[in-house]
């Protein structure tokens, strides 16, 4: 008898029923998960980013422990599960090497850990919190409210940057543009006030406020005023407070004119509070 009859003698519609069984009961299990580790984060936030650590790296195993199991049931030997396992490796990595490779950065995602859910990442230009990584991408959601899906081969090709590295704070940097004619000691001393009044800033880490000169269509000065916000969820409210507060003492002073109209007429600043 040859080999192929006998390899396709030993697939049996009741094996075919149980591969079907296990990968539905994969993918049945994972959306339990998944829904129990979002409760778990919302329950001990604390812990969230463990919690999300965790999911991507079961995932993995998961759907891999399913594929092992389907190749050592319908193989006739061990001899036929080690030679069907090769051969769908070549198979798969002749026709689907773009899939691979993603497959391999996402192995290289749950190894290496340059990253994890609940990270606030830049991948290939793409800034934003991770909020789902899996066998083949990574979701990012952006400042703006835009769901990003980056393939997991850009962690092999490209830098990945982490602004927080698994803990809940997160580097908050916040410019504002002035004349450069402006009082170093007064835009520096503003500068201190607006961070130090900051709601969202997270006294226990470092701080710093610092000056440079600039030039591009005329000179002008750049205040920055760095901190860390303590929980990296209200970054961009920590950028607007801090921006916000410094405008509106910058306009108090006289250092900042407020923009004119058509008409020569000052617009209103009702956005600013002193």
């Amino acid at each position: 008898m040859k080999p192929e009859s006998t390899f396709l003698a030993h697939i049996t519609p009741g094996k075919i029923l149980l591969i079907c069984a296990v990968f539905g009961g994969v993918w049945i299990l994972l959306k339990y998960l998944q829904k129990l580790f979002e409760a778990l984060a919302q329950a001990r936030p604390r812990m969230r980013f463990l919690f999300r650590m965790l999911e991507p790296l079961l995932r993995i195993v998961l759907w891999f422990g399913a594929f092992l199991f389907t190749i050592e049931m319908i193989a006739p030997s061990r001899d036929a599960f080690m030679a069907a396992l090769g051969s769908a490796a070549i198979a798969i990595g002749l026709g689907l090497q773009d899939l691979i490779k993603n497959l391999i950065g996402g192995f290289v995602i749950v190894a290496d850990r340059p990253y994890q859910m609940g990270d606030r990442v830049e991948i290939d230009g793409v800034y934003g919190e991770v909020q789902h990584i899996g066998l083949r991408s990574t979701k990012i959601m952006t400042p703006d409210d835009t769901l990003v899906t980056v393939p997991n081969s850009k962690v092999l090709d490209s830098k990945a940057q982490n602004a927080n590295a698994g803990v809940a704070e997160c580097l908050v940097v916040a410019a504002v543009h002035l004349p450069p004619t402006v009082d170093p000691d007064l835009a520096l001393r503003v500068g201190r006030e607006a961070l130090f009044s900051c709601p969202y800033l997270c006294l226990r880490q470092r701080y710093a406020v610092s000056l440079e000169d600039a030039f591009t269509e005329a000179p002008f000065t750049i205040l920055r005023m760095k901190g860390y916000v303590y929980d990296h969820r209200f970054e961009p409210a920590m950028k607007t407070d801090l921006t916000r507060r410094a405008k509106a003492e910058f306009m108090r002073l006289g250092v900042l004119e407020p923009w004119r109209g058509a008409n020569g007429e000052p617009v209103p600043n009702s956005g600013f509070l002193a």
